[in-house]
């Protein structure tokens, strides 16, 4: 498992020194471990106005905004064991949704904002796909095999999961259908695929693989059709997210945040304190 603030006025100078654009269109979460241990961030869309939303002695990681921007679900171990919990965007009204029932990781939420995909593992070391209400009642598995599970995402059309797999140290991403339980690779196990972002729309998956040697972001479609490289600076890059702007994606690599315009191949530098798992929302 993996597992303060500057002055507005210092980061926006450094911001500016960097080449960094300044905006208000859209909403970044992620995680930082700044302060020794991680804790959830938001900035705005050009890395201004960063602000701590959470403050405790564990680690909470694994920002993912609901679909209509009002609350951010992440995972912490603030309890003893890795848990589920939710917060408003502004990092108040806290609430806990799973307790006591093995390792609960991977949050990410449903289209309709009324449910929450997660991996436990409550009934199995390797863990499985769990789905819940947003309020944490109602929980059902989704999944029930011998694969090792990560980063679950539910399928456009509520019929699948899109999940990495880890097979013994290798990982890749495949599709588990709900009814049947089949799972179908989307890509090759002769390298490692996985942090899979679904795009606004669903109709494509962004994904992070070392196929080329260093750790680069690709595309393919919901089939694992048309695999296209997007990134090729040859650094280590990690948790992609989409943008509100066609072309625009976000990347963490070096202890920072990146934006990266992929037609020219432009970065700008959004933070940079030991920053990772970057999240985009339009608000």
């Amino acid at each position: 498992m993996n597992k303060h603030l500057l002055p507005p006025l210092i980061i926006s100078l450094v911001l500016a020194a960097a080449g960094c654009t300044q905006g208000s269109n859209g909403m970044i979460a992620f995680q930082s471990n700044r302060d020794g241990n991680f804790e959830i961030y938001t900035m705005d869309a050009g890395g201004a106005d960063q602000r701590r939303l959470t403050e405790n002695p564990s680690n909470d990681i694994a920002p993912a905004w609901s679909p209509d921007g009002s609350r951010i679900a992440f995972a912490s171990d603030r309890d003893g064991t890795w848990d589920i919990y939710t917060m408003r965007a502004d990092g108040t009204d806290l609430k806990q949704l799973t307790k006591g029932a093995g390792t609960n990781t991977a949050p990410s939420w449903t289209r309709g904002g009324d449910k929450l995909l997660f991996i436990s593992t409550r009934d199995a070391i390797y863990g499985d796909v769990y789905r819940m209400n947003a309020d944490g009642s109602g929980t059902e598995r989704l999944t029930a095999d011998s694969l090792v599970k990560d980063s679950p995402l539910l399928a456009p059309d509520g019929r699948a999961v899109i999940v990495t797999l880890n097979n013994k140290g290798r990982f890749a991403i495949a599709s588990i259908a709900l009814s049947g339980k089949t799972a179908t690779p989307l890509t090759s196990a002769g390298h490692n695929d996985f942090a899979p972002a679904l795009s606004d729309g669903g109709g494509e998956i962004m994904f992070v693989s070392d196929r080329d040697g260093s750790l680069q972001v690709y595309s393919m479609t919901l089939t694992g059709g048309n695999q296209t490289r997007l990134t090729t600076d040859g650094v280590d890059e990690r948790t992609p997210s989409y943008t509100a702007t066609p072309g625009t994606i976000l990347v963490a690599k070096k202890g920072g945040i990146y934006q990266i315009t992929l037609s020219t191949k432009k970065e700008s530098v959004l933070s940079f304190k030991g920053d990772y798992a970057p999240a985009w929302h339009t608000r």
